[in-house]
């Protein structure tokens, strides 16, 4: 018998439905809900410090800090590739481009561009990112 019934979709792991019930589902399921969420973490904080290595490449004003900033951004970007094959492993393949690809998108706008290169926003860019993130969130659990 295959475990492949045990492994949660992001479509069932995220609906409230789901949260609700987590508590009686069994140890596999649980551990299944709980890789996502490893995954989804891993993937968001490797996406963060590549674009910010590669970033800091760019800044350098030297060749070998141009060279250590973008082992250390490929060497981040080693680990997106690794936690975007753990994201299909445990959901699906559009919903893993939605989460892995997309929600890049919206954590370095905001992490890594506001926070830590503190560009300003407008509030016209936030709403943007905003609007980024729900449709993100529409894509990849629009089938919930």
């Amino acid at each position: 018998m295959g475990t492949a019934g045990l492994r949660p979709t992001v479509d069932q792991a995220l609906t409230w439905g789901t949260v609700l019930g987590y508590v009686g589902k069994s140890s596999a399921w649980q551990k299944g809900v709980l890789m996502l969420g490893v995954m989804i973490l891993v993937n968001q904080a490797t996406n963060l410090g590549a674009t910010t290595f590669f970033a800091l490449s760019g800044m350098a004003h030297s060749v070998e800090r141009f060279v250590l900033f973008q082992v250390l951004g490929g060497l981040f970007g080693l680990g997106i590739n690794l936690s975007y094959a753990g994201l299909v492993r445990y959901s699906s393949v559009e919903t893993a481009a939605g989460i892995g690809i997309g929600l890049a998108f919206v954590s370095v706008q905001v992490f890594s561009s506001y926070l830590f290169f503190h560009t300003a926003f407008t509030p016209w860019q936030w709403l943007g990112v905003g609007l980024i993130l729900a449709g993100i969130l529409l894509i990849a659990f629009g089938r919930a």
